[in-house]
């Protein structure tokens, strides 16, 4: 039975009732836009991206020390990855790769491939609007085939007009001593949130993680308004995709800590793949076949608090 691994980047935010007949989708957004703040459209809204060809490897991406995308299969891949949302302001920024070998090989051997281009544009919205280019890198043949593992980084200056707090008042996550506790406790809050399709509680737990999206993002009052419908647990584009969604229990779990340590998430072995988060089957509308996903949540401990939050 074939399978498919999606990752899932759900944006929302939501006020809290009770004791009241349930709510439907329009009623929980109309509350939620007059909770949010329609980020500033600015003259020019510039947008950063990495694009990536990669065979026989598998790789991760970080930019500022927070984990950007990842790809496990070792096969062909090539995409093209916005990077504001980890871009919290103008400045020196800092983009890294961590490139391991393919399952089943102890180097990266001489078939291994990575190329990158680092590029943005002026005004994202323009389709017009020229790539200006910032770096290359490829990666070296002759100096990397024997090696297990290869690790670059790059800086490079970034000129954004908003600014986020994202993890810069967050607390150093080495120091919390039930660290583990705090986590796996987190992910079964939200399991059981995702299993009883409740959408005002999703919308909250998201909240600090869709605000600062739909600040990178410049998004207006319609694309926010469109993001909550689409990520409805009821109504939204998954329900509209799968059948039998099945939220799965947690598994075989590691905590990783990204290499801020002000990020930290629960990562689950998969055969010989990672799921990082929350994994569920369904099946496909389309085809019929089932699927495997996940919905990604990694949190941070805010200054002046103890408890855990989603923040990316």
């Amino acid at each position: 039975m074939m399978k498919k691994s999606i990752s899932l980047f759900l944006l929302s935010s939501f006020l809290f009732s009770c004791g009241q007949a349930q709510k439907t989708d329009k009623q929980i957004i109309q509350e939620t836009m007059q909770a949010i703040e329609v980020p500033k459209q600015y003259k020019q809204e510039p947008a950063y991206y990495v694009g990536i060809y990669s065979a026989n490897i598998k790789w991760e991406l970080f930019v500022n020390d927070v984990q950007m995308f990842a790809h496990y299969q070792g096969k062909i891949t090539s995409p093209i990855v916005p990077l504001n949302y980890n871009i919290l302001g103008s400045g020196k920024q800092k983009i890294t790769f961590r490139i391991y070998p393919p399952n089943g090989q102890a180097v990266l051997g001489k078939y291994a491939a990575f190329r990158m281009r680092l590029f943005y544009n002026k005004n994202f919205r323009d389709n017009e609007d020229p790539e200006i280019p910032i770096l290359n890198f490829e990666l070296p043949y002759e100096q990397t085939k024997d090696l297990p593992y290869f690790e670059k980084s790059f800086e490079f200056e970034a000129q954004v007009p908003y600014q986020m707090t994202g993890w810069t008042k967050s607390k150093d996550l080495t120091k919390i001593p039930d660290l583990e506790q705090k986590v796996v406790k987190k992910i079964e809050e939200l399991r059981t949130i995702l299993e009883n399709k409740d959408t005002e509680a999703y919308f909250q737990a998201v909240m600090p993680r869709s605000k600062e999206q739909f600040i990178c993002l410049y998004a207006t009052q319609q694309e926010i308004e469109n993001s909550f419908q689409e990520d409805s647990l009821t109504n939204g584009e998954i329900s509209k995709l799968f059948d039998n969604i099945q939220i799965l229990p947690i598994t075989d779990y590691q905590i990783i800590i990204e290499p801020n340590n002000r990020i930290v998430k629960l990562r689950q072995k998969d055969k010989d793949d990672f799921s990082d988060g929350i994994k569920f089957k369904a099946i496909d509308k389309e085809d019929k076949k089932e699927i495997t996903g996940n919905y990604l949540f990694r949190f941070h401990i805010p200054e002046g608090s103890d408890e855990l939050e989603v923040i990316r």
